[in-house]
């Protein structure tokens, strides 16, 4: 058989191709048969999580620095306001949640810590239902006003000129922060500050706050 002339050849390559891609879109084009079948996919739908309080992790040496600790009772301070005013710390408890913090300003991390409850505790949260109170351990009176007035911090405080309400919690380690529920009792603390400090306290004010 003789072979088909170049011109035949291609024309007949060019046909079935046409051939081929009318066949496709034929079928693409054909609706699916009553006897295809349909899957549905189940997708399980769980409700919203509810915030729970971070775990208190101590080192063996940090734990021998705790005088209490969660699930105890805060100890009972009264002491002396900025103005001279003998306070007792529960008539600033907060209706569900009391964040405490023991602090001198000689350590960035106490300063940082006011700045930090101004805006995240004070200024985020209703204080009748959420309070925050300082207390200045080893300071006069006399000389806070200059310190909380540059560091923005107005909430509360209290003033441990002797270092005894410190040493009812614990020994050294300052800043310490504490938070209290409606009752009174210790739920989480932290004696340093860092973010992680700032996080876990704003995760324990969101499950205690929580409807």
């Amino acid at each position: 058989m003789a072979p088909l002339p170049t011109k035949v050849f291609l024309a007949a390559v060019c046909s079935m191709v046409s051939f081929g891609f009318a066949q496709g879109e034929s079928a693409a084009d054909k609706k699916p048969s009553a006897s295809a079948k349909h899957h549905s996919v189940l997708k399980v739908i769980t409700g919203p999580i509810k915030p729970v309080i971070p775990r208190v992790w101590l080192s063996d040496g940090h734990a021998k620095q705790c005088k209490v600790g969660v699930g105890e009772s805060f100890p009972s301070i009264n002491l002396p306001n900025i103005r001279g005013t003998l306070t007792d710390l529960a008539s600033l408890h907060g209706r569900q949640a009391t964040v405490v913090l023991f602090w001198h300003p000689d350590r960035w991390m106490a300063r940082t810590a006011l700045i930090d409850m101004q805006r995240d505790v004070f200024k985020k949260f209703d204080p009748e239902k959420v309070s925050v109170v300082g207390i200045a351990v080893h300071q006069q009176a006399s000389d806070l006003p200059s310190v909380l007035g540059k560091l923005n911090a107005e909430f509360p405080q209290l003033v441990d000129t002797s270092g005894e309400a410190l040493s009812l919690v614990g020994t050294f380690s300052l800043p310490r922060i504490y938070v209290l529920d409606a009752e009174g009792t210790i739920v989480w603390f932290d004696i340093e500050y860092s973010e992680a400090t700032r996080r876990e306290l704003q995760q324990t004010l969101i499950a205690l706050t929580a409807e």
